[in-house]
């Protein structure tokens, strides 16, 4: 029998987005030893043509490319299955266009082509889709937007399952089907015109092994808050917290944790063989189980581990002693869910948060040590300027070295959403129009010049006298000069009169 990957349980299996209750789909017989299996499978990353970023242009042009550790994880438990006939395609870290994916896909003649989304990405992913459905290959879309729409994406006949949940379990067993000749039907997750297997549940990542990177260009990824080469980790997943902006999948609502020997040997591995300087934690909440992050520091000491990371967080999970002992490992830099500056908007965004933790907290950071970045959502529902003010303060008034300015966007399945909705700022139907692709515009913002907060809120953080040394001290130890300036000047350019209405 076929060794299958350990699941977390979530509890019993729910349907989202259409998706039914099913029964755990019995395991398929094993390939006889002697037979090698031949199936090509790439797994693409592909532009987003994002209309619905909440990020303003000057900014995201420039903050970098970010490898995908979903389908590297994917691209692990494939190869563990037995399937080596495997490439990742990334266009973003490439630069191809859909012509540049098309001769990629042309020259590898691919079986089966796995596609990752989220909801606002999703014209790109379709694109994607389309250039691998014209190879001949099968195609399935996955990622945290198929929880929501599972059957609706199938609206796009260049799509021929839809993955929902994990589909580090789900590709396995497809490209498994496949590769006998049967229908793939009964695998957990998966989503098809005439079959509905409900969503997968949650894999011990530790039991997958660590994400596949060879083959990979990882010479071509960066991040502007880092020097090169970089590359990211998780160690762990989930979060308990229930914020109003944040959408999550089944599998984001239950905590799965790596031990230290685990995270300190990807990282170790990561220096060793890539020579990466900094390494940046895409955990939910990396500091969720303290316990277990002052193991890791220590364990990273014990080591002589040199190499430097950073972590996102909450304001209310930092205490000082463990703020000391994450900068004596190597952290540099921790990023916090900040999000407003007005109690009141705190509080309807369910932050279970204040301004005097806040402050607490990223002065305690600062003190330790470790540069604090703050992110914060302006333009939210029926934000006052008076509100929006109060952020731009806040974020000026706290020792923060870095902060990022996000519009309000009521992403599908967020009550931010269904408040949205119910206030007659979005049209009930945008998302569900927008995944058929009917609608080239963006979702309307949530306060009419929402993006102009967002670029006022850039420029009157950046271009204070108090930021020359914070940025001159970022640009010399990350080399991130051209990025950083390029940026800086675009802010510049942009500022108008209009910035003394905020």
């Amino acid at each position: 029998m076929r060794k299958t990957l350990p699941v977390i349980s979530t509890g019993p299996a729910t349907g989202s987005g259409g998706c039914s209750t099913t029964a755990a789909a019995p395991a398929r017989p094993g390939l006889p030893r002697w037979r090698r299996r031949t199936l090509r499978i790439a797994l693409v990353r592909h532009h987003d043509l994002c209309l619905n970023t909440r990020q303003i242009t000057q900014i995201q042009k420039r903050a970098g490319v970010l490898p995908h550790l979903g389908l590297g994880y994917i691209h692990t438990a494939l190869k563990t299955a037995g399937f080596h006939n495997v490439i990742q395609i990334d266009t973003p870290a490439l630069g191809l266009d859909a012509e540049g994916l098309r001769r990629l896909l042309a020259d590898f003649a691919p079986d089966l082509v796995g596609v990752s989304t989220t909801t606002p990405g999703l014209p790109g992913a379709v694109e994607a889709c389309e250039v691998a459905k014209s190879t001949g290959a099968k195609v399935i879309l996955g990622g945290p937007h198929t929880e929501v729409y599972a059957h609706e994406n199938l609206y796009h006949e260049c799509i021929d399952y839809v993955g929902v949940g994990e589909g580090i379990t789900i590709m396995p067993e497809l490209a498994e089907a496949l590769e006998q000749g049967e229908k793939p039907e009964g695998i957990r997750g998966l989503v098809s015109r005439d079959h509905d297997g409900g969503a997968a549940p949650m894999v011990n990542l530790e039991e997958v092994g660590w994400p596949e990177r060879g083959g990979l260009p990882m010479d071509r990824y960066y991040s502007i808050m880092a020097p090169r080469p970089f590359a990211t980790m998780i160690s762990s997943r989930g979060c308990p917290f229930k914020c109003s902006f944040c959408f999550k999948q089944a599998v984001d609502k239950k905590s799965m944790y790596r031990s230290p020997e685990d995270v300190v040997g990807e990282m170790t591995e990561l220096k060793d063989r890539w020579g990466v300087k900094e390494i940046m934690f895409y955990d939910d909440v990396f500091t969720l189980h303290r316990g277990r992050v002052r193991e890791i520091c220590a364990l990273i000491g014990e080591r002589g581990l040199k190499v430097r990371w950073e972590a996102p967080t909450r304001v209310d999970l930092v205490p000082e002693p463990l703020l000391k002992a994450m900068a004596g490992a190597g952290c540099v830099r921790l990023r916090f869910g900040i999000e407003h500056g007005d109690p009141e908007i705190l509080r309807r965004m369910r932050k279970e948060s204040d301004i005097e933790k806040i402050e607490k907290a990223v002065t305690s950071a600062h003190e330790a040590g470790i540069k604090g970045f703050g992110y914060f959502i302006v333009g939210w529902l029926d934000e006052s300027r008076e509100q929006f003010r109060r952020t731009v303060d806040l974020a000026c008034r706290i020792p923060l070295d870095y902060a990022s300015f996000y519009t309000a966007t009521p992403l599908p399945g967020t009550p931010l959403h269904t408040e949205s909705v119910e206030a007659g700022r979005i049209p009930a139907d945008y998302w569900d129009r927008f995944v058929r692709g009917e609608f080239d515009s963006r979702i309307g913002y949530l306060v009419p010049d929402a993006q102009r907060r967002a670029q006022a809120a850039y420029r009157a953080f950046f271009l204070r006298r108090g930021m020359v040394k914070p940025l001159l001290s970022h640009m010399a130890a990350t080399g991130q000069w051209r990025n950083t300036l390029d940026g800086l000047r675009s802010l510049a350019r942009s500022t108008s009169n209009t910035d003394r209405d905020f």
